[in-house]
């Protein structure tokens, strides 16, 4: 059974979640901050494309606040990431290992693939922040326990 129905519960969840880290960034939110300025240092603009139920979203890092764009065809992406959006659920709460999933091509990546997997320790604290955002949201019953 996927963890999100559509594409409406994805943006919902998915995009608030980054949309939320966003506002934070503008907050003055330190860990946050911190977060965007190493994705940053390297012009990452990331662009997400899942499969179950359908969705991009494109993080640009290189706006400060960092902007989030749902289902963008315009912006170019320095690196695209492929995947289901439950492979991604699972991500965000720490369980995936991305040189595993790349190397079984759970995850299909394009781009500066060395780089972005040096900068895996940066966003660590994303993996405790998106399980408290859907608690918080009102959806425990996503929140996956370790």
């Amino acid at each position: 059974m996927p963890y999100y129905k559509d594409f409406a519960e994805c943006d919902d969840i998915f995009g608030g979640f980054f949309r939320k880290m966003s506002e934070l960034v503008a907050e003055g939110d330190e860990v946050l901050i911190g977060i965007q300025r190493k994705l940053a240092e390297i012009n990452l603009i990331v662009k997400f494309i899942w499969r179950d139920p359908e969705m991009t979203l494109t993080l640009d890092f290189t706006k400060d606040p960092f902007t989030v764009h749902t289902n963008d065809d315009v912006i170019t992406p320095t690196a695209t990431f492929t995947l289901t959006t439950d492979v991604a659920h699972k991500f965000w709460h720490g369980q995936v290992n991305l040189a595993k999933a790349l190397t079984t091509k759970t995850i299909v990546a394009r781009g500066p693939i060395p780089k972005i997997l040096k900068l895996l320790p940066a966003i660590k604290p994303l993996y405790t922040r998106y399980p408290q955002y859907l608690a918080d949201m009102g959806r425990p019953d996503l929140v996956l326990s370790n």
